[in-house]
């Protein structure tokens, strides 16, 4: 099987089993919360894009996968998570911008995920031995996406609340 198509089956149930969660179970649970306490376990998942960090160590990836690749896809995982702190922080202390920093984290973890996914076709990436980090990108770039959009409805839901 060639592995492009193993990446998108891996990623494809593991975005769907997510999604079921998120939707049996998650959803659920949230919906009894303000959207500022509810975005907080959310945002959780993304303090931990530190992960895709892993890609930066010596031997992670195959010498092959482009160093421009490697040190993108890291430094905006890491630059991510930093956000993601600085966000529940925010949250945690009530400060008055922290939707707006749970903004910022969703929208540039979004942009920095989409571009991750443009750039690893680019690259033909999933040709090349990815180690760890062919585990994260199945399993755990699935619960960001759907984390994002769990984030975004609650975002939307505070707002629909004061607008």
């Amino acid at each position: 099987m060639p592995p492009i198509a193993l990446f998108g089956i891996q990623f494809t149930l593991a975005l769907v089993a997510y999604a079921l969660i998120a939707w049996w179970y998650v959803s659920p649970r949230l919906a009894g919360l303000r959207p500022e306490s509810a975005l907080v376990p959310l945002v959780w998942v993304h303090a931990f894009r530190i992960i895709g960090g892993t890609i930066l160590a010596p031997g992670a990836v195959d010498a092959a996968v482009p160093v421009e690749f490697r040190t993108m896809i890291g430094l905006g995982d890491i630059a991510t998570a930093v956000l993601a702190l600085v966000a529940l922080l925010a949250l945690r202390y009530r400060v008055s911008w922290a939707l707006a920093s749970v903004w910022v984290v969703l929208v540039v973890g979004l942009l920095d995920t989409v571009n991750a996914i443009i750039q690893s076709m680019r690259f033909s990436v999933f040709d090349h031995a990815l180690g760890v980090n062919w585990v994260i990108v199945t399993m755990y770039v699935p619960a960001l996406l759907v984390s994002s959009v769990l984030i975004f409805i609650q975002l939307r839901r505070r707002d629909g609340a004061t607008g």
